[in-house]
């Protein structure tokens, strides 16, 4: 994943875990709790010495990332791979090929597919989105947000976002063609700037308490596709995002000293189960 120039000054401490609960009538996306009705999409990872985490897909706000994910799972893409980076109070990493960070090619599209953006999905802690290399073109690496840290948006201005956004629209604009790989970079970073005053103008009561009770990261919000949301196995996620770690190619302290295998993963539809004594009470 590449990671856009951070906004400093978050103000950080204690979080609470996102809860579950079965009902109808859910809204889409990780806004809220997160809730499971009959029909739902759920991802099961399981990992090797480690455990399984659970979560919810969102295909009405990320329908292209979720049948990606899917036909990769049923084809036993990820079965085998690494967990290749981990960055404590941010996220963990995976889904690469050749186990770090390169290789892998998207089930949809012609081997990748455009970022899905959506107000009802975003980087809260336990969200799972679709890293990128900086094209806003997704494949087949996924990361899960690590980071419990309450996130106080209401004391950054998106102005500010705007500004940066402008900045770089007026470097892309004094590029030539014969460096239109920089000219492209620049296009993005002001389209990821845009993108994220959107959403932090946007964001509604709910939000911005959620961020402040379960924690995250805001920042990647409007540039990264968040396709699902964690609602079992915290635990197991917690206890990977703590392991040792040791360099990566790149010299980043990011790569797990022991690897961190993904055993299997599973997409099911959520069947509600009926308690015995119910099912006796609808047949009198």
């Amino acid at each position: 994943m590449k990671l856009f120039k951070k906004i400093t000054g978050v103000v950080l401490a204690a979080a609470a875990a996102v809860s579950l609960s079965a009902c109808t009538g859910v809204a889409p996306g990780n806004v809220g709790d997160v809730e499971l009705k009959n029909g739902d999409l759920i991802a099961e990872v399981t990992f090797e010495d480690y455990g399984v985490i659970r979560f919810k897909l969102f295909p009405d706000v990320a329908p292209n990332a979720v049948e990606n994910f899917q036909k990769l799972a049923e084809k036993g893409y990820y079965d085998g791979l690494k967990i290749h980076r981990v960055v404590p109070d941010t996220c963990i990493q995976g889904g690469s090929l050749n186990g770090d960070g390169t290789g892998g090619s998207a089930e949809i599209g012609d081997g990748t597919f455009a970022t899905e953006i959506s107000q009802d999905a975003r980087n809260f802690y336990g969200a799972v989105g679709y890293a990128h290399n900086g094209d806003g073109q997704n494949a087949t690496q996924f990361y899960i947000v690590t980071n419990k840290k309450i996130q106080d948006l209401s004391q950054y201005d998106p102005s500010k976002m705007r500004e940066q956004a402008n900045s770089y629209t007026e470097l892309a604009a004094a590029i030539t063609e014969e460096v239109s790989a920089l000219k492209d970079q620049y296009t993005i970073q002001a389209e990821y700037y845009n993108n994220l005053a959107d959403m932090f103008e946007k964001a509604s009561d709910e939000v911005l308490e959620k961020y402040q009770t379960t924690g995250g990261y805001p920042f990647w919000d409007g540039g990264y596709t968040v396709f699902g949301q964690v609602f079992e196995g915290f635990d197991v996620l917690d206890k990977i995002s703590s392991v040792e770690l040791t360099m990566n190619n790149s010299g980043q302290l990011t790569r797990p000293k022991s690897d961190i295998i993904i055993a299997s993963v599973k997409v099911y539809e959520y069947v509600e189960v009926v308690p015995e004594e119910e099912n006796s009470e609808n047949k009198k």
